[in-house]
This record gives C-alpha cells, structure tokens and sequence, in this order.
C-alpha cells in the first residue's frame, strides 16, 4: 500500500494543495506577482496635493489661531483605541473661540500618526464625526489578527501570491484595510473632503530608519502623485512591524517630474540635527541610487509620532519657519498633544536563567530600542517647547510673525506613562501589541484615554485661559456636546 494513504487526511489535503502551488509555479516561470503601490507625478507643481498649505481655514472651518497638533503612537490596537479614547474627549469639550461656540476637536489641525495610531488618525480625517458611529465595530472590536490568517492560509491564490518576491504579508493587510475599514479611498479623497485635521503617517525607511512621511512634500521628491495612493497602502506600510508583516516598496520616479528641491535641502543646515534631516531627504533625488523605497513600521524611527516635530525644526531652521512652511497665520495658542500607548520593558520574563528564546530575543531587539528611543524624543521635546515659549517672549515689538504678541504654547502629555495607579497601568501596559482586542480591554482603554486628557495639568490650563478669553467677550455659555 502506497504511504501517501497512511496521511492524515488534513495533512494529505495540505501536501496536495503544495503540490498544486509548486506546479503551477513552475509553469508561471518568472511571472511573480508585482504590484506598483504608487503612481509617478506627471508634472511637479508646488501647490498640488495633499498638503496642508491646501487645507486653510477659509475651507476647513477651523481657525490658526488655536493651532492643535496631536501625535498618536505606535502600540496595536492598544494604540488605536487610547487615541480614540481622546478625541471622543475632545468631542465631548465645549469651547467658545473667537465669538463662536465650538468643541475642542474642531479645532484639531494636524495628526501626526505611527503605526497603531494611524488607523484612528485616517478614520477620523476621511470621515469626521463618523467616527463616533461605527468606528469601534468597524476596528476596534474585530480581531484584525484572525481576519488576516484567514485571508493569508484559507486562500490557495494568496498562497501563490506569497510565492513572489515582490508581494508580501503586508500587501494583503493593505487589502484587507481597504475593503473592510478605508473603502477604497485615497489621499485624493482627502483632499476633495477639505477637511482639518491633516494626518501625516509615518512609515520607517528600510535603507536608513528614518522617517518617510505620507504627505506630497516627501513624495514630491520621488516624483511620485499621492493623490493617486490609497489610504490603506499608507497605514498598512506605517504599522508593518518586521517578522509580523512584510515591508510595503514605493517606487522612486526622482528626476522624472521636473522637482526643484527647496533651499533647506540644498543649502548647508546650521545644527547637525538639520543637516540629518537634510541628508535623509536627499538620498531620495538620486533614483539610480535608490530606485525604491522599502517601508517598514513608522514606531521603529518615531514611535510616539513627535520627531517629525523636532526635526521639521531642525531642518527649516527654527519655529517661525515651521509653521510659515505649513501656511499658518495668527497663531495664539499653539498645543502639542501627545498620545502615547507605548509599554514599560517587562523585565519579569528575564528571570529565569534559560537562554531567551528567538520570539523573546526578536521582541527584545525592537521593543527596548523604541522605548528608549522615544524617551529620548519626550525629553527634547520638552526642552524645545521651554526654549520656544523663550523665544516668544523675547521677540522684539514689530517683526511680522506667524504667532500673535500674546502667543503661548501648551503641551499635553495624553500618555500610558502618565497613569498614578501603578496597578491600572500595569494593566493597560500589559495589553499586547497586537490587532485583537477583549471588549474588557476596548472599554478601559476608551476611559483612560478620556481620563487621562481631562486630568493633564495643561489641559486644564488651556481650557482655563479658553473659559478667561470666551468670559471677556461675554459670550453665552456652551452646552456639553457628546460624540
């Protein structure tokens, strides 16, 4: 009797199916699956795309003068759920600005998102208030995880995909996002909505671990039209951690387009975190070089999603040039909000004097890097928003600025790090990584993110001089809104 009959019968399905794969794959010869995540640019024109010079208050219905930039961090859906958690507090606050009564969240002008937080972040920019309906059926409360192995090991043309060197996990990750959360929208649809806030994603470049940021100022220099992208091909390279999923590969069209790089890119930087910055950049001119860009996690080269704003800084020069860059006018009230998931090291699993096994070793290698990483990024943020408010107060009496005389600068710090119950934050940070959530976990999480926005010291100053401002123009009371 043949040994074929002694297999399981599972196994003998799965040998045939392996059978079916190879033959075929050998009759297909060379003819891998290779998708183009992105389009070129068929001709550069400073004011095209997605960019926030293209979304002013005149069409977004939101002011300059309350200038609100928030970071979401990396961390899963973990991640996803603590932001979410924080703009449905920012919903629920009331505020009167410039004589009109208003929420708190009308005037969230920019996300910077990474990773985890980039699902909320695209949410929430593609379709508003939305997502106060359907958003936590729609992603938080679904196992992402099981809807990916299935698509991955139930599907016999996904397994011929696989095969290819050129298509990977992520790719059908970017599928799944497309058709069961983003719809098949693009950033074209973004900015056809004319809406703030505007997001910018950040993926990390494979070649050099910087970040590669989802707006037409990066893909410019690549000649690339991200109008054309779709959204999900964004959020999926900005989470794709290494081992779990697969880099996502944007094709470089530099030199293709008639780009001419801007002086910040040309001339020398003064600081040497600028002339990093610069340098990054530049690598991307040169398409011989550098025919492709290989994208993996944004957490691996900022994980709480505020580098960019230290080193956009560093890279114009100072933070006049910064917000002159992004189109901004009037600013009176500047506020970095920093929302971050991010786990403490679990050192109880080194207590054993057994050699760490490869899944330990791996975690080891990317979680404790970020960690320290993004420390380091919260303490020269700090630093950098004492030395800003510095500067406002001494610039001389007549020089035309992007910020108003009386111009002051906040910075909330919405932060798993910022718990005082030790238990309760051993909880939420024992939360795993991943794109699976409990609806125990969801619940919690949707309460502390709230909690710990309205129980932030300089939450409570900004609404404080909000209130002091509003009282001073006698304007009538705002009722509570609820999302």
């Amino acid at each position: 009797m043949s040994p074929a009959l002694y297999l399981p019968a599972a196994l003998a399905r799965r040998l045939g199916a392996w059978l079916l794969i190879s033959s075929v794959t050998l009759l297909l010869g060379c003819e891998y699956v290779r998708p183009t995540m992105n389009a070129p640019l068929a001709r550069w024109d400073a004011g095209y795309g997605y960019r926030s010079t293209n979304l002013p208050p005149s069409k977004t219905d939101s002011s300059d003068s309350l200038f609100i930039i928030a970071s979401f961090s990396g961390g899963g859906a973990r991640a996803s759920a603590l932001a979410y958690g924080v703009l449905q507090e920012m919903a629920r606050t009331p505020i009167v600005w410039e004589g009109r009564k208003k929420r708190l969240i009308d005037e969230l002008n920019i996300i910077n998102a990474v990773s985890g937080g980039s699902f909320t972040a695209t949410y929430y920019a593609l379709y508003g208030d939305r997502i106060f309906q359907d958003f936590e059926a729609r992603f938080l409360r679904k196992n992402w995880e099981s809807e990916l192995r299935s698509r991955i090991f139930r599907s016999p043309s996904n397994w011929l995909r696989l095969w290819s060197p050129y298509f990977g996990r992520a790719h059908i990750f970017s599928e799944l996002l497309d058709e069961a959360l983003f719809d098949g929208h693009t950033f074209g649809d973004l900015v056809a909505r004319s809406q703030r806030p505007m997001i910018f994603l950040h993926a990390s470049d494979m070649a050099t671990l910087s970040r590669f940021e989802f707006n037409q100022r990066q893909f410019d220099l690549i000649c690339s039209d991200l109008n054309q992208l779709p959204l999900s091909v964004a959020a999926a390279s900005s989470s794709a951690l290494p081992l779990l999923l697969s880099p996502i590969t944007m094709t470089n069209y530099a030199g293709q387009c008639g780009f001419q790089p801007p002086a910040r890119l040309v001339e020398q930087r003064p600081t040497a975190w600028g002339r990093q910055r610069a340098n990054e950049l530049r690598s991307y001119l040169d398409a011989k070089k550098r025919p492709y860009v290989h994208l993996l996690d944004g957490g691996l080269s900022d994980n709480v999603g505020m580098r960019s704003v230290l080193e956009t800084t560093a890279l114009v020069g100072d933070l006049e040039s910064t917000f002159h860059l992004l189109g901004a006018k009037n600013i009176r009230k500047l506020v970095y909000l920093m929302v971050s998931a991010e786990t403490a090291p679990d050192t109880n699993q080194y207590e054993l004097a057994d050699i760490p096994g490869l899944t330990r070793v791996s975690r080891a290698l990317i979680d404790i890097p970020i960690n320290r990483y993004s420390t380091d990024t919260l303490q020269l943020l700090d630093q950098a928003i004492q030395r800003w408010r510095l500067q406002l107060r001494q610039r001389p009496e007549g020089v035309p600025s992007v910020f108003t005389p009386d111009a002051d600068i906040y910075f909330i710090n919405a932060s798993l790090t910022e718990l005082t119950d030790p238990e309760e934050e051993a909880r939420l940070m024992n939360i795993a990584t991943n794109l699976a959530l409990t609806n125990e976990e969801v619940d919690h999480l949707l309460v502390t993110g709230s909690r710990l926005l309205r129980n932030s010291p300089e939450f409570q100053r900004l609404i404080r001089d909000l209130e002091r401002d509003a009282a001073s123009i006698s304007v009538p009371s705002v009722q509570s809104q609820k999302p």
